[in-house]
């Protein structure tokens, strides 16, 4: 199963895996971006509106790494169906 995966990765378009790689930057800085939040809401301020804001950017920063990788293994099998 691993193989398949790891095969079907390899077999992808340059340009599609370059708009996967720029996606997983954007996912990974809003991942990021919401640890600082979730980090400052338990050393610094007990505001339950600071923790439903980091969590809710770390489950949108998860769904938009789930997204690109969907999408771009969708996007390059269409684009070989259509060459």
């Amino acid at each position: 199963m691993i193989k398949i995966i790891k095969n079907e990765f390899n077999n992808l378009d340059n340009t599609v895996k370059k708009i996967m790689k720029n996606g997983f930057k954007f996912a990974f800085t809003f991942c990021i971006f919401s640890t600082i939040i979730l980090l400052i809401y338990t050393l610094f301020y007990k505001m339950p509106i600071i923790y439903y804001a980091g969590t809710t950017l770390f489950k949108t920063s998860l769904m938009f790494f789930a997204d690109f990788i969907i999408l771009g293994i969708g996007f390059d099998k269409i684009k070989k169906q259509m060459a």
